[in-house]
């Protein structure tokens, strides 16, 4: 019986002791339930002009918070441009469609080697393989292409040594329009990884950081703004408890405005731009020297190709020759004068 007792005591004492439990969390919840629909219905009041009341932070730090959306707002400008760069075909012509092409020779291909597989695994590979490389789809590769096919044309179609001479400009443009297309990839790859890449990094993690860090002032004040008025607006047995209340709302609000303050200090100091727009800009530089160096000595080639003097007729040639033995046709048509 006495064991009975002790157990009944013991459950009795635990109840009482999770009974006590819920009541102190339910008493936290009620509590902070009327915080939360106070902070909302203060943020609301202040959006729309209601509550003139707002505590106001220090200038230093509403001047770090406009360098810092001046410098977030640079970043996001250039990269909206430089973006385009990750597309591989920002140049390429958007009527030129080889879509379909390039998928019936890739079956074509396939199928050809499929009736020359022995086994079913061997086909089965052949079915998974992947399909040959296609050329970047750029308007340098597109001339290219062009210029290579139309060689190819007219050295099947003409047997004239004028057009079999153009075949070979056009060979000659050919390759020098793939370099170019070469340069032009090396270049989208530079600006990519040096400056777009470090762009993204600073938005991604320090700005961020940043952006964080305001919230939370914004937050802090927000509370410490609502006690103040309920503190202003209190009865006087709980004045006590709201003036504590409020007192560690303010420094709380102090505390985040200074440690917010050191990190808008630090991503201003690391946010040296001009590094990342040497990068852009030297990749720019690499890939217009090297096109236009390749242009200028295509242009020359087809210059000093144009300039060769054309062959002179039988008579001019004639002429000259005579001109040089001191001979005049011009003499052939006069009459002998009679010597005296």
């Amino acid at each position: 019986m006495s064991n009975f007792n002790a157990f009944t005591n013991t459950l009795k004492k635990n109840w009482e002791d999770l009974s006590s439990t819920v009541s102190q969390k339910t008493q936290e919840l009620s509590t902070n339930i009327p915080t939360m629909a106070q902070n909302t219905q203060r943020m609301v009041q202040e959006r729309l002009g209601q509550v003139t009341d707002i505590s106001q932070l220090p200038q230093e730090y509403l001047e770090l918070e406009h360098k810092v959306d001046t410098i977030k707002l640079v970043y996001e400008h250039f990269l909206q441009v430089t973006a385009v760069y990750e597309n591989e075909s920002y140049d390429y012509p958007k009527y030129v469609s080889e879509s379909v092409n390039e998928f019936s020779k890739t079956m074509a291909t396939k199928v050809q080697e499929l009736t020359k597989a022995t086994s079913a695994s061997e086909a089965q590979n052949i079915l998974v393989a992947p399909g040959p490389t296609k050329e970047p789809k750029t308007l340098n590769y597109a001339i290219s292409k062009v210029a290579l096919n139309s060689s190819e044309y007219l050295n099947k179609s003409f047997d004239d040594p004028a057009d079999n001479k153009l075949s070979k400009v056009l060979l000659n443009y050919s390759d020098v329009q793939t370099k170019i297309a070469q340069a032009r990839l090396q270049q989208d790859t530079l600006v990519q990884t040096k400056f777009n890449k470090v762009l993204k990094e600073r938005l991604n993690e320090s700005m961020e950081r940043a952006n964080k860090a305001r919230k939370d002032v914004q937050y802090k004040r927000l509370q410490y703004d609502v006690a103040r008025t309920n503190l202003q607006n209190a009865k006087p047995e709980k004045e006590a408890a709201l003036r504590v209340q409020m007192e560690t709302l303010e420094d709380q609000f102090a505390q985040s405005t200074e440690d917010a303050t050191v990190i808008m200090q630090e991503v201003i100091a690391n946010s040296n731009f001009l590094p990342s727009l040497k990068e852009l800009a030297t990749a720019q530089l690499a890939y217009y020297e090297l096109s236009a160096k390749l242009m200028g000595e295509f242009v020359d080639s087809m210059d000093s190709d144009t300039s060769a003097p054309a062959p002179k007729s039988n008579r001019n040639q004639k002429a000259q020759e005579d001109d040089d033995m001191g001979i005049s046709l011009e003499d052939d048509d006069e009459e002998p004068v009679p010597s005296k």
